[in-house]
């Protein structure tokens, strides 16, 4: 999966980030969340620059920072896209964190390296996800290109199902 984000050409990236966004833009879910967790995306993920653009114009944003002590996510307010330094392994974190409760967040954009038809994730080895998932209860949305989507992926007691994956091609949500 690796290789076949790196062999993506940046018009096919941007392409494929655009459907992305379009797609999610027309869910109910994004339209109803008041508060938004998104990723800042790095080595050719579907990119969120224009999701973070839209979030902050009309909700409340939340970028997760790499607390690389304890391999866990600190969900923090942001309010400008100005406020991005790049943090923990080149991936853009805010400046200064400003925690937020996961109870305070209604929907959050989770990346992976694949993600299976049966809600399943498939992360990049560290766990920093799957401990948020494990204390997060709002809608959890995975975004990727859609060869990054398989049938199943292995899934432990211990890890979260999405309750969507959006790809360029379409949404998923009937696992």
């Amino acid at each position: 999966m690796k290789a076949e984000r790196r062999s993506l050409t940046p018009v096919r990236l941007a392409e494929n980030s655009r459907a992305i966004a379009e797609l999610l833009f027309t869910t109910e879910v994004f339209k109803r969340a008041r508060t938004v967790m998104l990723y800042m995306s790095s080595f050719n993920e579907p990119e969120t620059d224009g999701i973070l653009s839209r979030v902050l114009e009309t909700k409340r944003a939340v970028i997760p920072v790499s607390d690389t002590d304890t391999y866990t996510i600190i969900p923090s307010l942001i309010t400008s896209e100005t406020e991005l330094v790049k943090g923990a392994y080149g991936i853009c974190e805010p400046r200064t964190a400003v925690p937020v409760s996961p109870d305070e967040i209604d929907a959050a954009l989770i990346p992976g390296l694949a993600f299976g038809r049966n809600g399943g994730r498939l992360g990049f080895g560290a766990g920093y996800y799957d401990r948020f998932l494990s204390v997060f209860r709002g809608v959890k949305i995975g975004i990727c290109h859609d060869f990054q989507l398989l049938g199943s992926v292995p899934m432990l007691p211990h890890d979260a199902a999405m309750d969507m994956i959006i790809t360029e091609k379409r949404i998923y949500d009937d696992f």
